[in-house]
């Protein structure tokens, strides 16, 4: 119960401190969506440039770790 209390007592605090900066609710979530949005647009461009690298090294790493699974499961035979 004690804590409801403390964080009632923090949002008023918080909530004067950013009404006095004028800050607004409503900015802060949209800010935050954008934020959101940007990092992900970030990360798909990451994927969008790294992706052709990654199929391009498989064709190479890929058939290597084959043989190289191959290869272990016949000398455990």
């Amino acid at each position: 119960m004690n804590w409801i209390v403390r964080i009632i007592v923090l949002s008023l605090v918080v909530g004067l401190a950013l009404s006095f900066l004028d800050i607004e609710p409503m900015g802060i979530l949209h800010d935050t969506w954008d934020t959101v949005l940007d990092v992900f647009g970030l990360f798909a461009g990451v994927a969008e440039w790294a992706l052709p690298y990654v199929l391009v090294g498989a064709v190479v790493v890929v058939p290597l770790a084959l043989v190289a699974a191959l290869l272990r499961y016949l000398g455990r035979r």
